[in-house]
């Protein structure tokens, strides 16, 4: 099939009309029902067909009729809660306007990249699998899943919960027998009630800065030696790591300080 231009009173052959005038003109009928009572099997790939109960325009592949246009029933598109854009006529964009995002409900989200949470409530849990640092406090720094799992059910002072979680071993009271201290004793009070004499070992096991605190309130003599890994000991007056110094009186107390790496100064009531 092609165009053709008659000249006048030139003959319109049989082909001529079935082929450049029937197959192509637009065909009006009231529906699809009544245009296959019409035309039967007698279609043709590029026939069209306009429905009037549909208002819209077809054409035909070779094997079914397919929709050119149907306008449908939307009349515009209108920026919701936290949108912008929209409109009522051509290419339609929308947009999240991050500024009006007041609140959002994320069920079982994944995130990939970075994720920020402004001032708000969470609800629930909240669970971050790697790293999340709190960009709104420096000094706290990255924090990490197991941390941001304490946030779950916070009923009072995040702090108060979160300094719970640091490691505190409760001294045990009254000492009675020989002990060596482990690290969980730094900044904490050993407290001796022994009726015979024990030894105090200290091995270089805290950190520098830190202090073992001693008091002997038993009868019995309480000496404090020198354990593995110190190589600098020294208090009294007198240093060297086999020196020992004795709490010699009841009621005294004793304080040994990890001044440097592996160096130990003992000071109070002792004696070389």
């Amino acid at each position: 099939m092609s165009w053709k231009q008659w000249s006048i009173a030139e003959e319109v052959k049989f082909d001529d009309f079935q082929n450049l005038i029937q197959d192509q003109v637009i065909q009006v009928y009231e529906n699809s029902t009544a245009r296959g009572s019409a035309l039967g099997t007698a279609v043709t790939a590029g026939m069209f067909a306009h429905l009037l109960d549909t208002s819209s325009t077809e054409y035909y592949n070779g094997t079914v009729w397919l929709s050119l246009s149907n306008p449908g029933d939307i009349t515009d598109v209108t920026a919701g809660t936290a949108l912008t854009g929209g409109g009522t006529s051509g290419a339609v964009t929308l947009n999240v306007n991050l500024a009006a995002v007041g609140s959002s409900v994320l069920a079982s989200p994944q995130i990939t990249g970075t994720a920020t949470l402004a001032a708000g409530t969470v609800t629930g849990n909240l669970v971050v699998s790697g790293t999340a640092t709190l960009s709104a406090d420096t000094s706290i720094g990255p924090v990490t899943s197991a941390q941001l799992g304490f946030v779950s059910g916070v009923t009072s002072n995040i702090q108060t919960q979160l300094n719970a979680t640091q490691p505190f071993t409760q001294p045990v009271l009254g000492r009675t027998a020989a002990y060596t201290a482990v690290a969980d004793d730094a900044n904490d009070l050993l407290y001796f009630t022994n009726s015979t004499a024990v030894t105090l070992t200290i091995p270089d096991l805290i950190a520098i800065g830190d202090r073992i605190d001693i008091i002997r309130d038993g009868a019995g003599t309480v000496t404090i030696a020198a354990g593995t890994g110190v190589t600098s000991w020294a208090g009294a007056g007198t240093a060297g790591t086999a020196v020992t110094f004795k709490m010699d009186q009841q009621h005294n107390g004793a304080t040994v300080y990890k001044v440097a790496a592996n160096t130990y100064r003992v000071i109070g009531k002792v004696i070389p």
